[in-house]
């Protein structure tokens, strides 16, 4: 599920960042991509809530790495989108 949730993630801003539309549509695809975000962070600690100490220690590097990655990489992008939707 993480994975599934975790594409638009990915796939959202570099859509707003490259493609010529609105400056709402941006701001409506830089929200979503964080709204997913949040969505897959928190179906990893809900899969991972009644676990075993071994798989607790892995979901606290799957947040530490997932997350940092995820999350450098939504705020790239969707910086970059909103740059380019105000030189417009």
């Amino acid at each position: 599920m993480p994975f599934v949730l975790g594409v638009p993630v990915l796939a959202l801003p570099v859509v707003a960042a490259v493609s010529p539309r609105s400056r709402e549509r941006v701001l409506a695809l830089v929200a979503a991509s964080y709204f997913f975000l949040s969505l897959c962070l928190t179906s990893v600690l809900r899969y991972n809530a009644g676990a075993d100490t071994s798989s607790l220690i892995d979901t606290v590097n799957g947040w530490l790495f997932g997350a940092v990655f995820l999350l450098a990489w939504s705020t790239f992008f969707s910086a970059m989108a909103i740059v380019r939707g105000r030189q417009r």
